[in-house]
């Protein structure tokens, strides 16, 4: 009974080793000036997305690529750039994929209007069945 006892308590205690081990992830720190720019960078994080871990936005993400897009956003965040002028910065770099919202252009309409379009279509199709069987 001693020996149960004595596995479990070492088994947790060198699992609570390794567990707290991986929770000491390397993150980068940011330092700013004021909260503003520190609102618009961690705003920013949160709206663009991670190119390589194409569900995750930034702030999310700790692939290379997101750690090298943080670095860059933060710097020209410093710089005094706007939020609309870094999104186009980055937009024009990596294109509309970016963005969790790509604007409304006519390459994107299919994203915008498709859904909206399927669901009307099917709406239409199910009034026209539901008619036409009421008339059998």
């Amino acid at each position: 009974m001693n020996k149960i006892f004595l596995t479990i308590f070492l088994t947790a205690t060198f699992n609570l080793f390794y567990a707290e081990e991986g929770l000491q992830i390397n993150q980068d720190v940011y330092p700013f000036e004021d909260k503003a720019t520190e609102q618009l960078f961690y705003s920013l994080l949160f709206e663009l997305r991670c190119p390589k871990c194409q569900s995750s936005n930034l702030s999310g993400s700790n692939s290379p690529i997101s750690n090298d897009l943080k670095r860059e956003v933060y710097e020209l965040v410093i710089e005094g750039k706007s939020g609309q002028e870094i999104k186009k910065h980055l937009i024009d770099r990596y294109g509309n994929f970016i963005v969790y919202n790509p604007p409304v252009e006519p390459a994107t309409y299919i994203l915008w209007y498709g859904p909206l379009s399927l669901a009307f279509i099917s709406l239409v199709i199910l009034i026209y069945k539901l008619r036409r069987q009421k008339r059998k």
